[in-house]
């Protein structure tokens, strides 16, 4: 795969934040609960101001470019489909600015609605099924002459699938709050992938998400009087909690060992009514770089920034 120049990844990156809101085309067709909800499970994209405070090393911007395309037959269907091709890249402060080997991640996703009659005020369930890709588009060794991991053009590559259910439960009343939870087992299979990774990257993952956003009073009333458009707004203020426990050999880790096995995110954002279509966002994540050949290293840091969302 040729190496992407990092001036056609930049502007990709800021084309994509804008093609990443999908709220105006929402608002004119008309969407139940269910897509509503599909779209409640996507990945944000987003950026940070600088590395942020942590372990990570000097940086302009992290950003992660997720657009994706909601394929559906039907408004009332209880079948549906997302695709995206997402993109991670880092730009380094240093000389030149250079953005070392960007993460992507494609991925292919299906979702099934388990109840066949969708009432407004009932609670969405659903099973998903993704299929992802994840690359550094780099072809040369995977370590240096030192035997070092070559971070700055080694190939890094795995695929995997990863299954899991979504529900919409309303766990706080009276809050003006709508919840999510989403749990899932992550599957990386051995096909085109990194044979050095064998022994210390997990191949297989249990991620759970739970996600609390908060409406304003008028869209709350909007959830107890039967309008198919119960949640056709954007939250003004998003609570997110993401964990991950990683199986399998991972250079002779112990299976409880806690601070090399769990990957633990937190984040809060929050939209200002100055900001129509993105959020400003507060995030914290101590656990495995997720940064394709970085992955070998732990990191914590907290981070500040803007992100579009996905509804």
């Amino acid at each position: 795969m040729k190496r992407v120049p990092d001036t056609w990844l930049i502007w990709l990156f800021f084309l994509s934040l804008g093609l990443n809101t999908p709220y105006a085309l929402a608002k004119t067709v008309p969407e139940n609960n269910f897509f509503r909800s599909i779209r409640a499970n996507q990945k944000e994209s987003y950026i940070t101001f600088s590395q942020g405070m942590g372990n990570l090393e000097p940086l302009i911007f992290e950003g992660l470019v997720a657009p994706y395309f909601l394929l559906r037959t039907n408004r009332d269907s209880r079948w549906g489909a997302t695709l995206s091709p997402a993109i991670m890249i880092r730009m380094q402060a240093t000389e030149s600015f250079p953005v070392r080997t960007p993460s992507y991640m494609p991925q292919l996703s299906f979702y099934h609605q388990l109840t066949r009659f969708l009432d407004p005020d009932e609670p969405v369930r659903y099973l998903f099924l993704t299929l992802a890709h994840h690359s550094n588009g780099q072809d040369e060794p995977f370590y240096l002459e030192d035997g070092r991991i070559n971070t700055r053009s080694g190939d890094f590559s795995t695929n995997y699938f990863e299954i899991g259910a979504f529900f919409n439960e309303r766990i706080i009343p009276f809050s003006h709050t709508t919840e999510y939870f989403k749990t899932s087992l992550e599957v990386h299979v051995n096909l085109d992938r990194s044979r050095e990774l064998e022994g210390q990257y997990s191949f297989l993952r249990w991620n759970n998400s739970f996600r609390i956003n908060k409406f304003s009073f008028k869209r709350l009333r909007s959830l107890f009087n039967g309008r198919i458009h119960t949640f056709d707004d954007i939250p003004i203020v998003q609570t997110l909690i993401n964990t991950s426990w990683m199986f399998g050999d991972m250079d002779d880790t112990g299976f409880w060992d806690i601070t090399e096995r769990l990957n633990v995110e937190a984040m809060i954002s929050y939209r200002p009514k100055i900001l129509k279509d993105v959020s400003l966002f507060l995030r914290y994540y101590n656990g495995q770089d997720y940064y394709n050949m970085f992955f070998y290293r732990r990191i914590h840091t907290l981070q500040f920034g803007l992100q579009a969302y996905s509804f």
